[in-house]
């Protein structure tokens, strides 16, 4: 029974060890980033962490299945040295990998508002900016390495005495037939324990990263799960297809093809410009004070969107939902993902096909969030990033050149182009670590929040840019449209930073110098996948083209929004908010009379929820996996072409 117990022993401390460690992580995740979980009571917490054994269980054995097994073997370990203390600096160097990422996230997770997921590998294994940004990111969040070292310290120490306490023992020659059945027989057992924890029971479908619903609100869905596991089950690899209607019955809810009857295409410049982080309430519209003087004065000439929304809270994800109307509804962005070679509709795809020049701008590293791989799938024909800019005394040390400076390049280089011609540009200096230029440190307003001075350099570097640019020839016969990529993380506000909704709220302005009837407010609900028909309409595009959206200019039933985060749904729709796990919903909320979300309707609401509401997303559901699953996100392959 010695030889039989021994090594279960050792396994036994070890996984003990780990389940500590991964409960003082989350400990210090949830301290940190207290913030960002309202309502979060220590009751609460600790039934969270009760729940979360079962991930962490199934991340321990998935990154030590194979350590687990070898240790089932009948090998006299205690004779080879060499290769005990090789097995158990494999056990130490593989878990500090999987804390390296997990303890990565106490700083990280307040930029995604979940767990890093599997395209974090492609950030860190592309060029771009990450080499750059290190160096900061350790200083300013000095606690994460310092957390790192304190944990590989203890946690390497605490198994060496794991490994004296239970030493190995000489196993007894293998002579009789009980024997040569107790060794194979706990190789299988233990190795069969090993992927029965990684399934996480013997339900259907092993759990993943959505499981995490079950057991807490959406909000709170990044406490239970852990950073390994996050990554480990987000490759998702293919979408699974539903199937709710028939195709007549679904194109009664949405027909993603789109012709406007217009008699004339006007060949106007088309300007996007995607602002970094710019939040509804850093503006005029937003009801609080306003660090956006000359933006908010822009809007005085401008149609502006008052109750618009972002589709995602990632840069990656946000470019693509503004230029090409695609929604962010996977773990990962399109472009990064198994579907990136999908051929998108876009702004410069469409406009291509009229003899437009296009090009988008970044000051970032080259490659910076594949942002090239984005634009290349989008049909831009060129590409300018801090390479092209080629002057690294604008160089901001973290992010890229400084937007004044880009932004006047990107004037200039605009001026170049053959009219007409589509550009987008996307600023960067509204970002952590939030700082400006030294000559504008005393000079711009302080917020509570750095990020607010940040704002308020971004909009005079765009005051400067619209002052430049109003001397070129091209820019009378221009429409320019401005919204942000996605909200910024940082907010004191209980509604902005509430993930319901305030935590999506933008502007959206679209601004034409030589159309004067292009003023006044739009109140009603309009996200960024509504930008891509809303310029094709503007601009009197007579073919048909794919848009998950709606123009703001043609009456469209139903105007909705639709958003995911932690594998959670949202879909708001005439004033009312509809939460889903898949096509389950778990909230209703009459968001007209409650911005907060606080009190929740489903039971008492539910026929209108399930007549009205309901319907509408899954007919969205079901169109939008059917286009991505079968590459039919344009008119020809709608149309089976």
């Amino acid at each position: 029974m010695k030889f039989w117990l021994q090594p279960i022993q050792r396994i036994l401390r070890q996984t003990l060890l780990l389940l500590l460690c991964y409960w003082l992580s989350r400990t210090v995740f949830t301290i940190i980033n207290l913030n960002k979980f309202q309502g979060l009571s220590l009751n609460e917490f600790l039934r969270l962490c009760l729940q979360a054994l079962r991930f962490d269980i199934s991340t321990i054995a998935a990154v030590n299945a194979l350590y687990f097994s070898v240790q089932m073997l009948p090998f006299p370990f205690q004779k080879w040295k060499w290769l005990e203390k090789g097995l158990q600096g494999w056990f130490v160097v593989s878990n500090m990998i999987a804390f390296l990422f997990e303890i990565s996230d106490w700083a990280y997770f307040p930029f995604t508002q979940k767990r890093t997921t599997i395209d974090v590998f492609d950030m860190v294994s592309r060029k771009g900016d990450f080499l750059n940004l290190l160096p900061h990111f350790l200083v300013d969040y000095w606690f994460v390495p310092l957390g790192i070292i304190g944990f590989a310290f203890l946690f390497n120490k605490a198994s060496q005495k794991i490994g004296r306490d239970t030493p190995y023992l000489q196993p007894i020659e293998l002579k009789t037939s009980s024997m040569l059945i107790i060794y194979p027989f706990r190789f299988v057992f233990i190795t069969g324990l090993s992927l029965l924890a990684i399934r996480g029971g013997l339900q259907y479908i092993p759990i993943g990263n959505g499981n995490a619903l079950q057991v807490a609100d959406v909000q709170f869905v990044p406490i239970v799960l852990n950073t390994p596991f996050s990554i480990m089950h987000s490759y998702s690899g293919k979408m699974e297809e539903v199937h709710f209607y028939e195709e007549k019955e679904l194109k009664h809810y949405f027909n993603p093809i789109k012709q406007y009857a217009h008699s004339a295409f006007k060949a106007k410049n088309v300007v996007v410009i995607i602002l970094e982080s710019f939040s509804k309430q850093y503006t005029g519209i937003g009801g609080r004070k306003s660090y956006t003087p000359f933006l908010d004065s822009l809007m005085q000439h401008s149609l502006v969107c008052t109750n618009a929304y972002a589709n995602s809270l990632t840069s990656a994800d946000g470019i693509p939902c503004v230029l090409s109307g695609m929604p962010s509804l996977m773990e990962e962005p399109i472009t990064t993902s198994s579907y990136g070679t999908n051929k998108l509709t876009s702004i410069p795809s469409l406009l291509k096909e009229k003899g437009y020049e296009t090009a988008f701008f970044h000051g970032g590293t080259n490659g910076t969030m594949s942002f090239d791989l984005y634009a290349a799938a989008a049909g831009f024909q060129h590409y300018y990033g801090r390479k092209e800019y080629n002057n690294e005394a604008d160089y901001d040390g973290n992010w890229g050149i400084w937007d004044e400076p880009f932004l006047q390049y990107f004037s200039k280089e605009c001026s170049k182009m053959k009219q007409p011609f589509m550009a987008s540009v996307f600023t960067l200096s509204s970002h952590d670590p939030f700082k400006v230029p030294t000559q504008y440190k005393n000079t711009l307003p302080k917020g509570a929040i750095p990020v607010e001075q940040c704002i308020a350099y971004t909009d005079l570097a765009l005051k400067k840019f619209f002052e430049s640019a109003a001397k070129e020839p091209w820019f009378q016969n221009t429409l320019f449209v401005l919204t942000p990529d996605h909200c910024s993380p940082e907010s004191k506000d209980e509604y902005y930073s509430s993930l319901k909704m305030g935590m999506y709220a933008i502007p959206i302005v679209f601004f034409a110098p030589g159309d004067t009837s292009l003023k006044g407010r739009n109140y009603e609900l309009v996200q960024q996948l509504d930008v891509l028909p809303t310029v094709m309409d503007y601009l009197g595009y007579e073919q048909p083209f794919f848009a998950f959206g709606n123009s703001i200019f043609q009456p469209a039933q139903p105007r909705y929004l639709v958003n995911e985060l932690s594998g959670k749904y949202q879909w708001f729709m005439n004033d009312y908010l509809m939460t889903a796990n898949e096509t389950n919903p778990d909230a209703f909320y009459d968001f007209k009379r409650d911005s907060l979300c606080q009190n929740n309707l489903i039971q008492t609401e539910n026929a209108k929820m399930q007549q009205e509401h309901l319907p509408y997303f899954k007919a969205f559901l079901q169109l939008y996996r059917f286009a991505v699953i079968h590459n039919r996100l344009t008119a020809e392959g709608a149309n089976g072409k």
